[in-house]
């Protein structure tokens, strides 16, 4: 089973945005970039989108739409480099002509859900989405704590639904990564263990490793 490590960047400023990244990109092809708008999760970031029209960097990216109406500045989203976008199960949108926007102009989608969110909300969408994003934390910022029950619902998943690929978000280290590859996940994104790492190299090839 193939693991991708996504490393994830949460910040408050573009200068914050711009350090991470040239910290990030000798060691992976992509990253998970974290928008926050303050009202889907208690935290604020950067818009992103003039961050990543601005930026000379080969890197791919994620775009994880934390916000409660994904719908307003999408049109500005797809202006920028990114080409894979996170869209919230629990956001105030409708999500089928969300995501049906995001495919139309050739984008991957993940369909998120919250710790607290029941599959059932997805399962609708699994035949257009590429993949299901699990929280493993409440999101919002770097350092949340582990909840151990969302490995449950990630098992069963994996079980009803093998093909479909999952990825999981939130206090990914060492110990939690093998719990949840043996779920079924097969991409780790990581934010706290590998952006504070003195090695980054080191802690993306030990999630990579951890069985």
């Amino acid at each position: 089973m193939m693991i991708e490590v996504i490393p994830s960047i949460l910040a408050q400023t573009e200068e914050e945005f711009r350090s991470l990244v040239r910290k990030l990109e000798p060691y992976v092809l992509r990253v998970h970039l974290d928008i926050a708008d303050g009202i889907l999760v208690p935290n604020k970031t950067i818009d992103g989108y003039k961050e990543l029209m601005q930026i000379d960097t080969d890197l791919g990216f994620d775009v994880h739409l934390m916000v409660q109406k994904p719908n307003d500045n999408l049109d500005q989203w797809l202006n920028t480099k990114a080409d894979r976008y996170f869209v919230h199960a629990e956001s105030d949108h409708d999500l089928k002509g969300l995501i049906d926007r995001l495919k139309n102009k050739d984008k991957k989608v993940g369909i998120v859900l919250n710790p607290e969110t029941g599959v059932e909300k997805v399962e609708d969408f699994l035949r257009t989405v590429d993949l299901v994003h699990f929280m493993t934390v409440h999101p919002g910022f770097y350092g949340g704590e582990f909840i151990d029950g969302v490995v449950g619902k990630i098992s069963k998943f994996h079980l009803k639904y093998p093909n479909m690929p999952i990825s999981v978000d939130g206090g990914i280290n060492v110990e939690n990564a093998r719990k949840v590859k043996s779920a079924g996940a097969t991409i780790l994104i990581s934010g706290n263990y590998v952006i504070n790492s003195p090695d980054v190299k080191k802690a993306i090839e030990e999630l990579i490793n951890a069985q």
